[in-house]
């Protein structure tokens, strides 16, 4: 008995075959088993997954170092800055270096150095430790202690509160041999304050002392300080017998608010607390005078 054909569906029979590309692997996918259908969706999907990753990975931006060797409060006064112009950045993990897009490195820097960071970008005394090379002459190994120190005061001056940036100019004349032709130090420092900050006197007054004690046969009355507008903030102190220093003047008006206290206390159980209106000025002379008297006894034994 041979074997009789199966039956086919009249409906299939009668379909048209795929002639397109997809038809046709359409086609193909419906002949395979189950598994390998499964095997082929996941590829497909595991291909759409990889292409998009790679898509959004070439979209993204390129991050560069924006400042290298800055300090903590540095790095934080530049985050502060980003965020409030809405840049994105990055921090190193392993460096802890401040990273920004590539494409505005440029103009970061340039809006950073308009706000006076980084401000630890001098290299102070760092540089006496470079290589000088050989025939190095005196004059330049002179030039090159003299600018380091020249940013290592600009680095402390600008340790002070309100100082966003400070300069420092050393003039140190060449000593002669005789005392009585030596020319003593100078000094200029133009200092950069943030907007809307001024000095105290008492401020002008650390920066000069600090200036002239680093640098040899230095007086104080010789540092000048000026601000970023031009005003010169050093008063001058050569008129010294009508300069009245600060301890003076608080000590002065010590001694008024006790003598009115005193004169208050007097009266007003006379006249009553509302009946006294009492005003103090004084004159204190502080004029110190030195005298040396030595004796001499010739009947003194020795």
């Amino acid at each position: 008995m041979e074997n009789a054909p199966a039956p086919i569906n009249p409906a299939i029979a009668t379909m048209p075959l795929p002639t397109s590309p997809i038809g046709v692997m359409q086609g193909n996918m419906s002949r395979q088993p189950i598994m390998k259908q499964v095997g082929f969706l996941l590829a497909i999907a595991a291909s759409i997954a990889l292409g998009g990753y790679i898509l959004m990975w070439s979209m993204s931006p390129n991050y560069q170092v924006l400042f290298s060797g800055m300090q903590a409060k540095e790095a934080s006064e530049v985050v502060s800055i980003l965020q409030q112009s809405g840049i994105k950045y990055k921090l190193d993990p392993s460096t802890g270096q401040l990273l920004v897009p590539a494409g505005k490195i440029q103009s970061l820097r340039l809006k950073m150095a308009a706000e006076g960071l980084p401000r630890s970008a001098s290299p102070g005394m760092d540089i006496l430790n470079e290589d000088q090379g050989f025939g190095t002459s005196q004059f330049i190994e002179r030039a090159r202690y003299q600018r380091a120190l020249e940013q290592e005061l600009a680095r402390s001056i600008t340790e002070i509160q309100n100082i966003r940036s400070a300069r420092v100019h050393l003039a140190t004349p060449k000593q002669s041999v005789f005392v009585r032709d030596r020319k003593p130090s100078t000094a200029s420092v133009v200092i950069n304050l943030y907007a809307g900050r001024n000095l105290e006197q008492g401020q002008v007054a650390a920066i000069t002392h600090m200036v002239a004690s680093s640098v040899p046969n230095m007086a104080s009355d010789n540092v000048n300080v000026v601000d970023q507008r031009g005003n010169l903030l050093t008063k001058s102190t050569r008129d010294k017998s009508i300069a009245m220093s600060d301890n003076q003047f608080q000590y002065t008006q010590k001694l008024e608010k006790l003598y009115i206290s005193r004169i208050v206390d007097i009266l007003s159980p006379i006249v009553g607390m509302e009946g006294v209106r009492a005003q103090v000025v004084a004159e204190v002379d502080f004029t110190i005078t030195e005298q040396t008297h030595e004796s001499y006894n010739p009947d003194m034994s020795a």
